[in-house]
């Protein structure tokens, strides 16, 4: 399978299909960071549509596949905490949506062929505070190092180092509540 950087560099010398690859190969992932903010799976893909845009049209210099993950995500994450500035008073009277967005969000698990323990997972990432889901999606989903995550975050890489272990922490507890162990995973 051909990797992002690979389209992107493609894409950058004029070939336009090689957008799709890269809509393919991060489109899921995005949605799913995304909704983790804003909770609103409709208003998610949106964000994430503005994102692969302005990778389109400002045409970064990105050269390794870990700036290019990088780069949507963090252009994501902005647009995301945009959004809740904007619309903070609209979104604590959308409950109703909730119920949709989940219906969406197990569409996109799907999708990605989430085994059980998977999707357990997610929920349960899911009720961390947004740091910690966060800093657990970025490191350990996407695979970025402590130093990408600080970029992403607009951090430090030490409050990533102490973010990941408290988040670690919190998601031990959540689980082992719901009655799963380390080994159950």
């Amino acid at each position: 399978m051909e990797k992002g950087i690979e389209s992107y560099l493609r894409y950058l010398k004029g070939d336009q299909s090689a957008m799709r690859i890269i809509v393919e190969l991060y489109w899921d992932n995005m949605l799913l960071f995304v909704n983790s903010y804003i909770h609103n799976m409709t208003e998610a893909e949106d964000i994430a549509q503005d994102a692969l845009i302005q990778l389109a049209t400002k045409r970064p210099r990105l050269k390794e596949e870990h700036q290019l993950k990088a780069y949507l995500l963090k252009t994501c994450r902005n647009r995301a905490l945009n959004y809740l500035k904007k619309n903070r008073h609209i979104l604590d009277t959308e409950t109703e949506i909730e119920d949709l967005a989940d219906e969406q969000i197990i569409e996109v698990e799907d999708r990605m062929s989430l085994d059980e323990s998977k999707r357990l997972l997610h929920r349960a990432i899911g009720q961390l505070k947004q740091e910690y889901r966060e800093v657990i999606y970025l490191r350990y989903f996407e695979d970025l190092s402590t130093k990408e995550c600080a970029a992403v975050m607009h951090t430090t890489e030490k409050l990533v180092t102490a973010l990941a272990y408290q988040a670690r922490q919190q998601l031990k507890k959540f689980l082992e509540k719901e009655g799963y162990s380390s080994e159950n995973l």
